[in-house]
């Protein structure tokens, strides 16, 4: 009998530990807000935040062998209602004249150490030097 309590005392603490680095994130979209700013705005909503030490963005574009971390979002206070993040990236910039996809990671890491990846969000990005040329011919026609 001793040891099927030990039993389910173990698998409850088991349990209880995985339970404790929690983080629910019911959307992350990232957007051009300005089309005339080398800028990316991204945002996501947080329903759960247990244990979090912060948010990690990283980032990957078209010429890049991997994801790069960019940026560290620390956690809001708990409140009745969903955390609501926001982080503009101004740093990104384009080789070629084309439209390129930019995709971006969002994970989660705890108190604890441990990281858990929570979603992904991807935009078509075109320079606004592009744009702006665009712009200029058109102009140059009316």
């Amino acid at each position: 009998m001793k040891t099927i309590k030990l039993f389910y005392a173990s698998i409850f603490i088991g349990f209880l530990l995985m339970a404790a680095n929690t983080v629910v994130i019911t959307q992350f979209l990232a957007d051009i807000p300005d089309p005339n700013k080398n800028e990316i705005k991204l945002t996501w909503v947080a329903q759960d935040e247990v244990n979090l030490q912060h948010y990690e963005i990283r980032r990957k574009m078209v010429r890049d062998q991997e994801f790069y971390t960019i940026a560290t979002v620390a956690p809001q206070p708990p409140s009745a209602t969903p955390n609501s993040y926001e982080y503009t990236d101004r740093n990104v910039f384009r080789n070629n004249e084309n439209s390129e996809p930019v995709t971006y990671e969002l994970n989660a890491v705890f108190t604890n150490g441990d990281r858990s990846f929570v979603g992904q969000a991807e935009v078509n990005y075109t320079s606004t030097a592009v744009r702006r040329t665009w712009g200029s011919i058109k102009a140059m026609f009316q």
